[in-house]
Parts: C-alpha cells; sequence; structure tokens
C-alpha cells in the first residue's frame, strides 16, 4: 500500500508538471509569434507602390544594424530574388516555420548552430517579406523546467519514501497491536487485550469491540472452568449420599419395604442432581441469546402486579409480609420475554423468603430514570456481606449460612444471565438493614 500510494503521488505529481511544462511552451511560443507579427506589421506599413523601395532600404539598414543573433530578416521580390535582408535563400510558405541556424544562409552570423527561429513569410505588393525570431527563450525555460522536474521528483519521492515508510510502520505497529494480543490469546493468555491509543479514531472503535468480545470469551472460559470445580465440589457431597444409601441398602435392607425406602431416597437426590444440570443448560441456553426471538413489549407495572399476586400468599404463610409499590404513573414498557422477566423477580423474591428469618417485610418497587426503569427488590433481613456479593452471582456459589438449606446455587446465577439477555444492570446494595437488589432496564424506544 506505501509503494502503490508513493506511485500514485509520483506520477500525479509528474502529471502536473507535465501540464506546467506544455502551457508554458505553448505560452513561450504564442509570445515569440506575437513579437514576430508585430515586428512584421511594422515593417509591412511601408508597403506600396511607391514606398516599395523604401521598405527596401528599412529592411537593409535593419538587417545591418542588428547586433542581436536572435533575429532574421529577409526581403525578396515577386520572382524570389533577395533584396535586402541578414539571411537569404529560405523557401517560402504560408505556414509558421521552425529554422535551424544551420540551414541558413547568414550574411554574418554570430550565433551557435543549434540555435532555432520561429519565422513566418508575409506577401507584400512587389514580394515577400520574412521575419523571424530566436527561440531559444523557450529552449532555456524547456531546460529550466526539466532541471525543475528533475529536482522536485527527487526531492518528492525522498519526501514521499519517507512518509510512506512512516505510515507504513505506523500502520503496521498498528496491525501487531492486534495480532500480537490475539496471538497470546490463542496460546491461552486469555487476559490479553489489544492496546487503545486514545485517537477515537476506527481501529480504536474496533479495538474496543475486540476487546469487549475478548472480555466476554474470558467470562465464558472463567464461567466453565469456575462451574467445574463447583460442580465438582457442590456434587461430590450428593453423589456421595447417593452411593451411601444404595450401599447402605444392599448390605443392611431387610425387607422389600426398606430396600423401597432406600431406592426413594437414593432417586430423590437424583432428581436433586438432575435439576442442577437442567438450570446449568437453561442458564448456557440463555447467555446464547436463545430467548431473544421471543422478546415482546412488557409493562414492567403489571409484570410486578402479578409477581405480588402469585408471593403475596407464600410470604404471608412464612411469616412475611410483600409489599408492592410504583413511582410510575405511565405503562412502564420494555423489551423482554415475559416469562423469564417473571422468574427474575419471582427468584429474587423467593430467595428473599427463603433466607430471611420470619417477620422480614419484602418489598418490590418500581422507579423512573432518563430512558430506563428500575425495578428494587428490598427485605430486611441479614443482607450480604459486601465482599461476597460479586460472588453470589457465580454458579453453585453459595454462602456459608446458606449451605445447610435446599438449593443448588444457581439462582442468581439464572437472574443474572437473564437481565443480561435483557440489555438489562443488575446490582446489590445495602437496604439498612437488608438487602436491596437493583435491576434496571433501558426503556422500549418509540
Amino acid at each position: 500500500m506505501a509503494a502503490a500510494f508513493s506511485l500514485f503521488f509520483i506520477t500525479t505529481v509528474l502529471a502536473l508538471f507535465t501540464v506546467i511544462y506544455l502551457v508554458s511552451s505553448a505560452r513561450l511560443v504564442s509570445d515569440i509569434r506575437d513579437r514576430v507579427r508585430t515586428n512584421i506589421e511594422s515593417l509591412a506599413v511601408l508597403d506600396g507602390e511607391r514606398t516599395f523601395d523604401d521598405l527596401v532600404t528599412v529592411v537593409a539598414e535593419e538587417s545591418e544594424s542588428v547586433r542581436d543573433p536572435d533575429f532574421i530578416i529577409e526581403l525578396v521580390d515577386k520572382d524570389g530574388k533577395f533584396l535586402a535582408g541578414n539571411v537569404r535563400g529560405v523557401p517560402q510558405s504560408t505556414q509558421w516555420m521552425t529554422l535551424k541556424r544551420s540551414s541558413l544562409n547568414f550574411s554574418m552570423d554570430r550565433g551557435e548552430p543549434t540555435d532555432e527561429f520561429l519565422a513566418i513569410w508575409k506577401p507584400l505588393a512587389k514580394g515577400s517579406l520574412l521575419v523571424g525570431s530566436d527561440n531559444s527563450e523557450v529552449k532555456q525555460m524547456k531546460l529550466f523546467l526539466l532541471k525543475l522536474l528533475a529536482y522536485g521528483l527527487l526531492a518528492t519521492t525522498i519526501a514521499i519514501t519517507l512518509c510512506a515508510i512512516y505510515f507504513a510502520r505506523q500502520t503496521q505497529h498498528r496491525i501487531d497491536a492486534f495480532a500480537n494480543p490475539l496471538a497470546r490469546v490463542s496460546r491461552g493468555q486469555i487476559s490479553a487485550r489489544v492496546p487503545i491509543s486514545g485517537l477515537r479514531d476506527d481501529v480504536d472503535q474496533i479495538a474496543g469491540q475486540v476487546n469487549g468480545m475478548l472480555g466476554n470469551l474470558q467470562k465464558l472460559i472463567e464461567n466453565v472452568n469456575q462451574s467445574s470445580s463447583d460442580i465438582a465440589h457442590d456434587l461430590k457431597k450428593p453423589l456421595g449420599r447417593l452411593r451411601q444409601r444404595l450401599d447402605d441398602a444392599r448390605r443392611e435392607a431387610k425387607s422389600p419395604a426398606d430396600f423401597q425406602s432406600a431406592v426413594d431416597a437414593a432417586l430423590l437426590e437424583i432428581d436433586s442432581i438432575t435439576e442442577t444440570f437442567d438450570a446449568l443448560l437453561r442458564i448456557t441456553q440463555i447467555e446464547a441469546g436463545a430467548r431473544k426471538d421471543k422478546f415482546v413489549a412488557i409493562d414492567l407495572r403489571m409484570l410486578l402486579a402479578d409477581v405480588h399476586d402469585v408471593y403475596d400468599i407464600v410470604a404471608e404463610d412464612a411469616g412475611d409480609k410483600l409489599t408492592m409499590a410504583s413511582d410510575v404513573a405511565h405503562p412502564a414498557v420494555v423489551q423482554g420475554d415475559p416469562e423469564l422477566l417473571m422468574q427474575v423477580f419471582a427468584n429474587l423474591v423467593e430467595n428473599a423468603i427463603r433466607y430471611c428469618p420470619p417477620g422480614t417485610e419484602i418489598g418490590l418497587r418500581l422507579c423512573a430514570a432518563p430512558g430506563s426503569y428500575r425495578v428494587d427488590v428490598t427485605d430486611s433481613g441479614p443482607g450480604i456481606p459486601e465482599s461476597e456479593r460479586e460472588n453470589v452471582f457465580r454458579r453453585l456459589y453459595r454462602l456459608e449460612r446458606a449451605r445447610s438449606t435446599d438449593g443448588s446455587g444457581l439462582g442468581l446465577s439464572l437472574v443474572a444471565a437473564i437481565v443480561d439477555l435483557h440489555g438489562a444492570k443488575i446490582a446489590l446494595a445495602d437496604n439498612a438493614p437488608g438487602l436491596r437488589v437493583e435491576v434496571s432496564f433501558p426503556a422500549k424506544s418509540a
């Protein structure tokens, strides 16, 4: 690309100089012809029956007084006989002629043999008059322009080559800025990122998108690795219980009823394990965006009212109180999957009921912000320590105090996956006392 750019620029400069060369040459030739016409017309004033002899005298005096070797003149009669001038024997023509000094018969020659003249014949009453002028200034101008072109091309070539090398190296440097981190990623260094130059140009935008892609890739890989570790850790206990119960049934069952009881307990353990894997599969599908084709316009006020209706009695049975409030007077419309969003707020309310002591106040509140809506799910329970608030969104992660209760540790992971699918944001904050879960949705554009 640098070589092609240099060639294009040099060709453009050469074309420009060629145009200047041709135009300047044509202009100088035109000036010489105008000068010749002026001279020949000033002499032709003496042309006439009675004044022709005076013209011969003037031409003779002019040719004898000429000290400048760049001027030629010749006067002949109607038969072509030489009458006066500093050259003789020039063939007559009605067109402009370019005559070489070496081919002319001068009465007194003081010029260079390589000189050329622009000349023209003018018919007169009793003969013809030739006037010509040396075109050496054209040759000098052409020589000057050719030298200027040579020096200009040399300077231009050096300058454009240096610029091309500079821009080529800059471009290669920015390419390497992409290639090197991607090469490290391919070798397993998933934390590598493309540097941002700060120019805010198209390349920086692409670099930002590549870094976002690498960030998501790193997150997915870390989730996979963490999930593998968590699965191995969290399923080890139920699988161990399952094996122990089957082994006890094999060794200690005294009757078919005892054996049936052990099998039923084992089936419950298997069902729990199956539910865990189903939840993991569901999270994976949601993170892959498999449900986006079911997005419709949803009124968050109506959705939260449905959640309140369903869980009001559940909270009351657990000794808690579930309330709902809305600061939005008009429909709060967002784009989403109604079933998945219902599951988000159902999971959050269920977690509050499950992990908070009886008598807890659980609240649902809808708020409006410029370009977005926020749903707060609050409780007055023990809350979550700030140091653990990021961890609880990991798959199969459970707080120590929650390990004694039923659950797989996938509820909040599923919530986070659904929220991310909808382009929303989720954050945990202190409700003083208790926990406040803030879910912010972008409002549906008109």
